[in-house]
Protein backbone atom coordinates (compact mmCIF):
# COMPACT_ATOMS: atom_id res chain seq x y z
CA UNK A 1 0.00 0.00 0.00
CA UNK A 2 1.36 3.43 -0.93
CA UNK A 3 2.55 5.78 1.78
CA UNK A 4 2.31 9.53 0.98
CA UNK A 5 5.41 10.06 3.11
CA UNK A 6 7.40 8.04 0.57
CA UNK A 7 6.90 10.65 -2.13
CA UNK A 8 5.47 10.12 -5.59
CA UNK A 9 6.59 8.55 -8.84
CA UNK A 10 5.02 10.14 -11.90
CA UNK A 11 4.86 8.44 -15.31
CA UNK A 12 4.67 10.96 -18.16
CA UNK A 13 3.46 10.02 -21.64
CA UNK A 14 4.75 11.22 -24.98
CA UNK A 15 3.39 12.78 -28.16
CA UNK A 16 -0.17 11.68 -29.06
CA UNK A 17 -0.31 10.05 -25.64
CA UNK A 18 -2.99 9.79 -22.97
CA UNK A 19 -3.44 8.54 -19.44
CA UNK A 20 -6.26 6.12 -20.21
CA UNK A 21 -9.54 5.85 -22.08
CA UNK A 22 -12.38 3.37 -22.33
CA UNK A 23 -13.26 1.39 -25.44
CA UNK A 24 -16.03 -1.23 -25.56
CA UNK A 25 -16.11 -1.15 -21.77
CA UNK A 26 -12.39 -1.90 -21.45
CA UNK A 27 -9.92 0.57 -19.97
CA UNK A 28 -6.87 1.21 -22.17
CA UNK A 29 -3.74 2.76 -20.67
CA UNK A 30 -0.80 4.42 -22.44
CA UNK A 31 1.62 2.42 -20.25
CA UNK A 32 -0.09 -0.90 -20.88
CA UNK A 33 -1.01 -2.85 -17.73
CA UNK A 34 1.53 -0.90 -15.69
CA UNK A 35 -0.92 0.79 -13.35
CA UNK A 36 -2.28 -2.54 -12.10
CA UNK A 37 1.22 -4.02 -11.84
CA UNK A 38 2.24 -1.21 -9.48
CA UNK A 39 -0.87 -1.44 -7.32
CA UNK A 40 1.13 -2.69 -4.32
CA UNK A 41 3.97 -0.19 -4.56
CA UNK A 42 4.90 1.60 -1.33
CA UNK A 43 5.30 4.76 -3.41
CA UNK A 44 2.40 6.79 -4.74
CA UNK A 45 2.42 6.15 -8.52
CA UNK A 46 0.46 8.50 -10.78
CA UNK A 47 -0.23 8.83 -14.51
CA UNK A 48 -1.20 12.40 -15.51
CA UNK A 49 -2.67 13.25 -18.89
CA UNK A 50 -1.03 16.03 -20.91
CA UNK A 51 -2.19 17.71 -24.15
CA UNK A 52 -1.52 15.04 -26.77
CA UNK A 53 -0.19 17.42 -29.43
CA UNK A 54 0.73 20.51 -27.41
CA UNK A 55 3.97 22.45 -27.30
CA UNK A 56 6.52 21.39 -24.69
CA UNK A 57 5.80 24.49 -22.60
CA UNK A 58 2.03 23.92 -22.64
CA UNK A 59 2.38 20.26 -21.72
CA UNK A 60 4.83 21.14 -18.93
CA UNK A 61 2.40 23.66 -17.45
CA UNK A 62 -0.37 21.07 -17.36
CA UNK A 63 2.04 18.69 -15.63
CA UNK A 64 3.01 21.40 -13.13
CA UNK A 65 -0.66 22.00 -12.33
CA UNK A 66 -1.13 18.26 -11.77
CA UNK A 67 1.86 18.12 -9.42
CA UNK A 68 0.58 21.16 -7.51
CA UNK A 69 -2.36 19.05 -6.36
CA UNK A 70 -0.32 16.25 -4.79
CA UNK A 71 1.24 16.56 -1.35
CA UNK A 72 4.46 14.60 -1.87
CA UNK A 73 7.62 16.44 -0.87
CA UNK A 74 9.73 14.27 -3.17
CA UNK A 75 8.84 13.55 -6.79
CA UNK A 76 10.58 11.18 -9.20
CA UNK A 77 9.64 11.47 -12.88
CA UNK A 78 9.75 8.65 -15.43
CA UNK A 79 9.01 9.86 -18.95
CA UNK A 80 8.58 8.22 -22.33
CA UNK A 81 9.46 10.02 -25.55
CA UNK A 82 8.44 13.72 -25.69
CA UNK A 83 7.40 13.50 -22.04
CA UNK A 84 11.06 13.74 -21.08
CA UNK A 85 11.33 17.19 -22.66
CA UNK A 86 8.18 18.32 -20.85
CA UNK A 87 9.75 17.18 -17.59
CA UNK A 88 13.04 18.96 -18.26
CA UNK A 89 11.14 22.19 -18.93
CA UNK A 90 9.14 21.73 -15.73
CA UNK A 91 12.25 21.08 -13.63
CA UNK A 92 13.96 24.18 -15.02
CA UNK A 93 11.02 26.62 -14.92
CA UNK A 94 8.08 25.24 -12.93
CA UNK A 95 9.37 23.50 -9.79
CA UNK A 96 10.03 26.41 -7.39
CA UNK A 97 10.01 24.17 -4.29
CA UNK A 98 12.55 21.80 -5.88
CA UNK A 99 10.37 18.77 -5.18
CA UNK A 100 11.56 16.89 -8.26
CA UNK A 101 14.61 14.82 -7.32
CA UNK A 102 15.12 12.68 -10.41
CA UNK A 103 14.13 12.34 -14.05
CA UNK A 104 14.47 9.08 -15.98
CA UNK A 105 13.80 9.41 -19.69
CA UNK A 106 13.06 6.52 -22.03
CA UNK A 107 13.54 7.12 -25.77
CA UNK A 108 13.23 10.88 -25.37
CA UNK A 109 14.47 12.86 -28.41
CA UNK A 110 16.72 15.17 -26.37
CA UNK A 111 18.54 16.15 -29.55
CA UNK A 112 15.49 15.97 -31.78
CA UNK A 113 14.34 13.45 -34.35
CA UNK A 114 14.76 13.69 -38.11
CA UNK A 115 11.26 12.23 -38.27
CA UNK A 116 9.89 15.52 -36.92
CA UNK A 117 11.73 17.50 -39.59
CA UNK A 118 10.50 15.24 -42.38
CA UNK A 119 6.97 15.48 -41.00
CA UNK A 120 7.06 19.28 -41.21
CA UNK A 121 8.51 19.12 -44.71
CA UNK A 122 5.71 16.73 -45.71
CA UNK A 123 7.94 14.75 -48.04
CA UNK A 124 5.27 12.06 -48.53
CA UNK A 125 1.61 11.47 -47.71
CA UNK A 126 2.35 9.65 -44.46
CA UNK A 127 4.43 12.54 -43.15
CA UNK A 128 1.78 15.04 -44.25
CA UNK A 129 -0.83 13.09 -42.29
CA UNK A 130 1.38 13.05 -39.19
CA UNK A 131 1.89 16.80 -39.52
CA UNK A 132 -1.84 17.43 -39.69
CA UNK A 133 -2.55 15.57 -36.43
CA UNK A 134 0.54 16.41 -34.37
CA UNK A 135 0.95 20.18 -34.79
CA UNK A 136 2.23 22.01 -32.76
CA UNK A 137 4.17 19.34 -30.86
CA UNK A 138 6.15 18.18 -33.87
CA UNK A 139 7.60 21.68 -34.33
CA UNK A 140 9.32 21.33 -30.94
CA UNK A 141 10.92 18.00 -31.82
CA UNK A 142 13.14 18.83 -34.79
CA UNK A 143 16.93 18.69 -34.24
CA UNK A 144 17.08 22.47 -34.66
CA UNK A 145 14.35 23.15 -32.09
CA UNK A 146 15.89 20.74 -29.60
CA UNK A 147 19.31 22.36 -30.02
CA UNK A 148 17.77 25.68 -28.98
CA UNK A 149 15.87 23.97 -26.16
CA UNK A 150 19.07 22.42 -24.79
CA UNK A 151 20.78 25.81 -24.66
CA UNK A 152 17.90 27.30 -22.65
CA UNK A 153 17.00 24.33 -20.44
CA UNK A 154 20.06 23.40 -18.41
CA UNK A 155 20.16 20.52 -15.94
CA UNK A 156 19.44 21.41 -12.34
CA UNK A 157 22.26 20.41 -10.02
CA UNK A 158 20.02 18.87 -7.36
CA UNK A 159 18.22 16.58 -9.83
CA UNK A 160 19.53 13.24 -11.06
CA UNK A 161 19.05 12.86 -14.82
CA UNK A 162 19.14 9.33 -16.28
CA UNK A 163 18.30 8.17 -19.77
CA UNK A 164 17.64 5.05 -21.80
CA UNK A 165 17.61 4.63 -25.57
CA UNK A 166 16.11 1.78 -27.55
CA UNK A 167 16.67 0.15 -30.90
CA UNK A 168 15.67 -2.71 -33.14
CA UNK A 169 16.77 -3.68 -36.61
CA UNK A 170 14.14 -2.04 -38.86
CA UNK A 171 13.17 -5.43 -40.30
CA UNK A 172 12.24 -6.51 -36.75
CA UNK A 173 10.12 -3.43 -36.01
CA UNK A 174 6.37 -3.36 -36.24
CA UNK A 175 5.03 -2.62 -39.72
CA UNK A 176 4.00 0.86 -38.54
CA UNK A 177 7.59 1.85 -37.76
CA UNK A 178 9.57 -0.18 -40.29
CA UNK A 179 9.86 2.38 -43.08
CA UNK A 180 10.64 5.19 -40.64
CA UNK A 181 13.24 3.01 -38.94
CA UNK A 182 14.98 2.40 -42.26
CA UNK A 183 14.95 6.08 -43.15
CA UNK A 184 16.23 7.20 -39.73
CA UNK A 185 18.93 4.49 -39.82
CA UNK A 186 20.25 5.89 -43.10
CA UNK A 187 20.27 9.41 -41.63
CA UNK A 188 21.16 8.95 -37.96
CA UNK A 189 22.07 5.32 -37.26
CA UNK A 190 20.48 2.97 -34.74
CA UNK A 191 16.95 3.95 -33.69
CA UNK A 192 13.63 2.63 -32.41
CA UNK A 193 11.55 3.72 -35.39
CA UNK A 194 11.13 7.28 -34.11
CA UNK A 195 14.12 8.37 -32.02
CA UNK A 196 17.81 7.80 -32.81
CA UNK A 197 19.86 6.18 -30.05
CA UNK A 198 22.24 9.16 -30.06
CA UNK A 199 19.36 11.58 -29.49
CA UNK A 200 17.98 9.68 -26.49
CA UNK A 201 21.16 10.11 -24.44
CA UNK A 202 21.01 12.70 -21.66
CA UNK A 203 22.59 12.94 -18.24
CA UNK A 204 23.62 9.52 -16.92
CA UNK A 205 23.11 7.23 -19.91
CA UNK A 206 22.03 3.83 -18.57
CA UNK A 207 21.45 1.44 -21.47
CA UNK A 208 20.20 0.75 -24.98
CA UNK A 209 17.05 -1.36 -24.72
CA UNK A 210 16.07 -3.89 -27.36
CA UNK A 211 12.67 -2.53 -28.30
CA UNK A 212 10.93 -0.34 -30.82
CA UNK A 213 9.29 2.90 -29.73
CA UNK A 214 5.85 1.39 -29.11
CA UNK A 215 7.13 -1.70 -27.27
CA UNK A 216 8.52 0.59 -24.56
CA UNK A 217 4.96 1.23 -23.39
CA UNK A 218 3.75 -2.32 -23.92
CA UNK A 219 2.27 -2.00 -27.40
CA UNK A 220 3.90 -4.48 -29.76
CA UNK A 221 2.50 -4.64 -33.28
CA UNK A 222 4.84 -7.38 -34.51
CA UNK A 223 4.72 -11.15 -34.09
CA UNK A 224 6.23 -12.41 -30.82
CA UNK A 225 9.69 -13.92 -31.27
CA UNK A 226 11.62 -15.21 -28.26
CA UNK A 227 14.88 -15.30 -30.21
CA UNK A 228 14.62 -11.55 -30.74
CA UNK A 229 13.26 -10.86 -27.24
CA UNK A 230 10.04 -9.55 -28.76
CA UNK A 231 7.95 -8.19 -27.28
CA UNK A 232 10.08 -6.17 -24.89
CA UNK A 233 9.21 -6.83 -21.24
CA UNK A 234 8.17 -3.29 -20.42
CA UNK A 235 6.52 -4.25 -17.14
CA UNK A 236 9.70 -5.76 -15.70
CA UNK A 237 11.71 -2.76 -16.89
CA UNK A 238 9.46 -0.20 -15.19
CA UNK A 239 8.99 -2.32 -12.07
CA UNK A 240 12.78 -2.42 -11.72
CA UNK A 241 12.94 1.37 -12.14
CA UNK A 242 10.31 1.92 -9.47
CA UNK A 243 12.07 -0.51 -7.14
CA UNK A 244 15.38 1.30 -7.65
CA UNK A 245 13.83 4.71 -7.00
CA UNK A 246 12.09 3.38 -3.90
CA UNK A 247 15.30 1.91 -2.51
CA UNK A 248 17.20 5.13 -3.19
CA UNK A 249 14.48 7.08 -1.41
CA UNK A 250 14.46 4.96 1.75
Amino acid sequence: MSDPNNGAIIFVHGLLGFSSFSIFGKRVHYFRNLRSSLRNSTRQVLFPELPATGYIEDRARVLANFLAHISADRIDLIAHSMGGLDCRYLIHHLDPMHRVRSLTTVATPHHGSPLAKWTIEGSDMCFRLMHSISIPAVNDLTPESCARFNIEISNRKDVRYCSYASTRCPTDMSFILRSWGNKIAANSGDNDGMVPVASAQWGEFRDVLQADHFELTGWSFAWPDARKARPFNHLQFYLNLVRELTENHS
